[in-house]
């Protein structure tokens, strides 16, 4: 018991230290001061609002001071694109988690100033004729829909500060540069795009596929008579290769569609995706003898009962990595199109971010059963529960699959 409890422990760092390596972006670190000498704009495609405020807005007040004349306007979502406005944020030292749809990097004497987001042309303007302006100044509006409500400045010290709308500029920039305390960390799309990641993750951790073998796992390892902390020990090392496996799956799905030109449609095909798989549950379930399923294939369902019956460590290891790999056609939607969402909001960095809590809400339900199920009764009483509602679990999935498309075409798609 030991032995499995410390190779389990070993395992699940290993699992973390993956993530945390993964995440990493070299591009984090500030190159050298290069300041550009000539105005720069970049856009998501799949902000339906950014070019319009960069074409009535940001340019007219650019060149209204002589900013803009000729300006290049890049699309971000272009790999090459992308590596250039990467390029230019870390030769100025703009931290990654100071992020936006549109950026506008703005020359002025001896530094630069940072537009990002659909920043008013007053405060612009006010910006760019305010005397004790600091050398380098981000001004930041993040608001895409109906009238702004704050505004924020960092001046590449202290945190990122924000102000009602209705400050004036002068006010708001002497406590800019007067602020104190670490940069804040994962601002970028926080409002819209975090709550969509912990929900769908928590719901495609319910897919019917994981959700029976994980009880089973329990049920036989208990079967077989092993004491609870080895059904505990081999139930995390199960659910900790799910995690790598889907956590690797996301990760190729993500860099494939980012290879993309239009991020928007590829959200919009996402979405419809996750229509179309709901609504094969759906049927599913009004028709069970359908033909049309999504299942885990059955000569992997037969192996992966044979291993976890055996009840080793090396055997539980592959039976994890089997069912990963397996349900992701049973539950893959959801996660496709949470991925096609990210590409077209998100940078790389934040992408995988993003990907790495999606991934721990998915097996967090997981482990709550796993731990809730460490008893003999419980256990049988769960797989057997499963075994009768099998049908209207994919009710609910598929139900909620069709919902969570239906408000990515209608919300969350720009």
């Amino acid at each position: 018991m030991p032995v499995l409890r410390r190779v389990g422990n070993i395992l699940i760092l290993g699992m973390l230290a993956l993530a945390a390596l993964t995440a990493w972006s070299p591009g984090s670190v500030a190159g050298p001061d290069t300041t550009p000498d000539a105005t720069h704009v970049f856009f998501s495609a799949g902000c339906a609002d950014c070019w319009p405020y960069t074409e009535t807005v940001l340019l007219p007040a650019l060149k209204a001071r002589g900013l803009a004349a000729n300006a290049p306007v890049h699309d971000f979502t272009r790999p090459a694109e992308r590596a250039r406005l990467l390029e230019l944020a870390d030769s100025i030292g703009l931290p990654r988690s100071i992020a936006d749809s549109l950026y506008a990097f703005v020359p002025i004497p001896r530094g630069m100033l940072v537009v990002l987001g659909h920043v008013p042309a007053t405060l612009i303007d006010a910006a760019l004729s305010a005397p004790d302006r600091p050398p380098r100044l981000v001004l930041w509006q993040p608001e895409m829909h109906g009238p702004p409500r704050e505004y924020r400045l960092w001046a590449w010290q202290g945190a990122v500060t924000t102000f009602p709308i209705e400050t004036p500029f002068r006010d708001a920039l002497a406590q800019a540069m007067a602020a104190t305390g670490p940069l804040p960390a994962g601002i970028a799309n926080l409002a819209g795009l975090l709550p969509a990641v912990v929900v769908t993750g928590l719901i495609d951790s319910v897919n019917p596929c994981a959700f029976a073998v994980i009880l089973l796992l329990i049920a036989l390892l208990f079967t077989l008579r092993k004491s609870r902390g080895q059904v505990l020990t081999l139930g995390l090392v199960f659910v900790g290769m799910i995690f790598v496996v889907y956590l690797a799956i996301g990760l190729g799905i993500l860099k494939a569609v980012r290879l993309s030109d239009d991020p928007h449609l590829v959200a919009r095909a996402g979405a419809w995706l996750l229509i179309a798989l709901g609504a094969v549950n759906l049927a599913e379930h009004a028709f069970p003898g359908s033909p049309l399923k999504l299942h885990m294939p059955a000569f992997a369902g037969a192996r992966a009962r044979e291993l976890i019956q055996r009840a080793t460590l090396p055997a539980t290891i592959a039976a994890g990595f089997l069912v990963g790999l397996c349900t992701f056609p049973c539950s893959g939607g959801i996660y496709v199109s949470i991925i096609t969402l990210l590409n077209a909001k998100t940078t790389l960095a934040w992408g995988v971010g993003y990907l790495l809590l999606y991934n721990v809400m998915f097996v967090l339900p997981l482990i709550v059963i796993l731990v809730a199920a460490g008893n003999r009764v419980t256990a049988k009483a769960w797989a057997g529960w499963e075994r009768v509602h099998a049908l209207d679990i994919r009710l609910w999935f598929g139900s909620a699959m069709v919902a969570l498309g239906a408000a990515m075409l209608l919300w969350l798609i720009d």
